[in-house]
């Protein structure tokens, strides 16, 4: 799934097959669910791969709520 705001491109990787709420051109909003996060196959887990970037150059995330650094192999729980 690919949300594009205008500026940036964010990628969102791995969701469940038919748990996606939205459709190309809509309009999403903080908070909202897009869908249920999945397993590829080739993984013990669900789990989500987010990517941002601005003309091609990767993006720093920022989350609200988090705790301490984000890395690989971290896993965070809601």
């Amino acid at each position: 799934m690919f949300i594009d705001t205008g500026s940036d491109l964010v990628k969102l990787a791995h969701l469940r097959p038919g748990t996606v709420t939205v459709a190309t051109g809509d309009r999403v909003r903080a908070g909202q669910l897009l869908g249920e996060v999945g397993n590829p196959g080739n993984t013990t887990e669900p789990h989500l791969h987010l990517y941002a970037e601005r003309d091609g150059l990767g993006l720093d995330l920022r989350f609200t709520g988090i705790t301490g650094t984000l890395h690989r192999g971290r896993t965070l729980r809601t």
